[in-house]
């Protein structure tokens, strides 16, 4: 309604008056700046939610309820979009799954009760296993293994996650536009946390960006079970949410500079902690 119009240019007048010219004009034509020649450290992107696709086998399990799957149950609107500009504006590795979190949780570790939707749950296990196989380790296996071998040959790794989350649920209004989600007991994690929020802050201060919101940075999730796998010295992982409300409501000027703005950031975090 109008409000929200009010609102989003609002955001896009005080946005468009924090840009430096000389990173837009670099994002724009995707060139090289001299950020990531440090080679103790290495970078790279994930998105466990970035599409809705259900594979013809499956397809009879959502026969009459196909509207779920254009949901925010299935899908993270704007986060592939925004992982692959980020991955490319920044010229670090993207991996991805496009299969929906409705047949099978990316985003949740064996055994969790999330991992199966109500759609799959009630599969008998061989099926499930071959859920698990098929969509579902790949993704996790390929992602751990790169970080691994990151890992063995002296690099620290800094994971970052790209989600987005709907604007309300089950009624509430969220209060954050971005959230960094990361673990307060990890200090590699909050020392990144704080240079890519103030970094997102000077791009953007008409944003509201939030810690460890609108889910704890602790609870289950891929950067979570990773932590299990590598320790603090070794390996930061975050999830970026990104609310919804810019992709799906507002001007697309506005969702392209959010996506600028979260790209100047996470460069220019990414040179404060020397990664490349």
């Amino acid at each position: 309604g109008s409000r929200h119009n009010g609102y989003f240019s609002k955001l896009k007048t005080l946005l468009s008056k924090n840009w430096d010219a000389r990173l837009i004009d670099a994002i724009k034509t995707r060139s090289s700046l001299p950020y990531f020649n440090i080679m103790t450290s290495t970078f790279l992107l994930t998105c466990e939610h970035a599409g809705n696709n259900i594979p013809p086998e499956y397809e009879h399990l959502f026969k009459g309820k196909e509207e779920y799957l254009y949901s925010h149950k299935a899908i993270d609107f704007g986060a592939l979009h925004l992982a692959k500009h980020l991955a490319a504006a920044t010229n670090q590795p993207l991996y991805n799954t496009t299969t929906s979190r409705l047949l099978v949780e990316a985003n949740r570790s064996p055994g969790n009760a999330e991992l199966f939707s109500d759609f799959t749950k009630h599969l008998p296990d061989k099926e499930k296993q071959i859920l698990l196989a098929t969509y579902y380790f790949p993704h996790r296996t390929q992602v751990a293994e790169k970080i691994a071998a990151a890992i063995a040959a002296g690099n620290t790794v800094y994971h970052l996650a790209i989600h987005t989350f709907t604007p309300v649920l089950a009624g509430e209004v969220r209060e954050a536009d971005i959230g960094i989600l990361f673990d307060l007991e990890r200090s590699l994690e909050e020392a990144f946390a704080g240079k890519l929020k103030e970094e997102l802050l000077r791009q953007a201060p008409a944003l509201n960006v939030l810690y460890n919101s609108p889910y704890p940075g602790n609870a289950d999730g891929f950067p979570t079970y990773l932590r299990k796998k590598f320790d603090n010295a070794s390996y930061a992982g975050f999830e970026l949410e990104v609310n919804q409300k810019f992709f799906l409501q507002g001007d697309p000027q506005v969702w392209q500079m959010v996506v600028a703005a979260i790209t100047g950031a996470l460069q220019a975090a990414m040179v404060h902690e020397g990664t490349g």
